[in-house]
């Protein structure tokens, strides 16, 4: 588990981006855990610890409603999985709601990532590299 401060402390990286907000208010009622910005594109991060399925549905309708308009984006859940709560599994649950909203919003992607993959000593791995795509789950 990566506790909510260091998660929101930790430098998450991707080539072109810079940090946006770590737990700031991206619209009314929507503070996501972590957000990297090139012009108006978004990468949204969310630590998850939880094992209810409607957060993770909750967690990526407030991220397509949040990039409409001119805001593009993809969304990353970073989980703890337990035994109810595989990244897999998420993904698929997951998958019937994107495509749902895949005409009513920007959201370009989601991927599901556990954390013990994403996070290892103090470091994290960058996201879009070609490590990140090999244990990230893409819905």
């Amino acid at each position: 588990m990566i506790p909510d401060k260091v998660f929101k402390a930790i430098a998450h990286n991707c080539k072109g981006y810079d940090r946006f907000t770590n737990g700031g208010q991206l619209e009314q009622g929507y503070k996501p855990d972590y957000v990297l910005k090139k012009g108006s594109d978004y990468i949204i991060l969310e630590s998850e610890n939880s094992s209810s399925r409607k957060t993770f549905v909750g967690g990526m309708i407030k991220a397509a409603h949040f990039l409409q308009n001119l805001n593009t984006g993809i969304l990353i859940f970073i989980i703890v999985p337990k035994d109810n709560t595989q990244a897999a599994a998420i993904a698929r649950h997951l998958k019937k709601y994107l495509s749902w909203l895949q005409d009513k919003t920007n959201l370009k992607d989601v991927y599901v990532i556990e954390a013990g993959s994403y996070y290892k000593d103090e470091s994290v791995l960058t996201l879009g590299s070609p490590e990140f795509e090999n244990v990230a789950i893409k819905v």
